[in-house]
């Protein structure tokens, strides 16, 4: 698998099973995840704000690098923060 291909908004998407507004959110504010450079054996490694790679494709639509999709969508559902991670129950009283 190439990890430097670039994708459009749709199939990136499509690939990290997210909306396409997610995904617009990740290039405007990057995302929370690991900082590979800093982790060792006795602790876990800090969290650091990352960003995607991206360029414009044809038309000026931004395409994104199927790597920093993926490592996105891998960091998202991991961090315990994430909304989206926890099943909200709403209780009529």
């Amino acid at each position: 698998m190439n990890f430097d291909a670039y994708l459009s908004l749709s199939s990136a998407a499509k690939v990290a099973g997210v909306n396409p507004s997610t995904l617009e959110g990740w290039r405007r504010r990057g995302w929370i995840g690991p900082n590979p450079s800093c982790v060792d054996e006795d602790n876990p490694a800090p969290l650091v704000r990352r960003h995607l790679t991206f360029r414009r494709g044809k038309g000026g639509a931004f395409a994104y690098r199927l790597g920093d999709v993926l490592d996105a969508a891998r960091d998202t559902a991991a961090n315990p923060r994430n909304p989206g991670r926890e099943t909200r129950v709403l209780v009529l009283a």
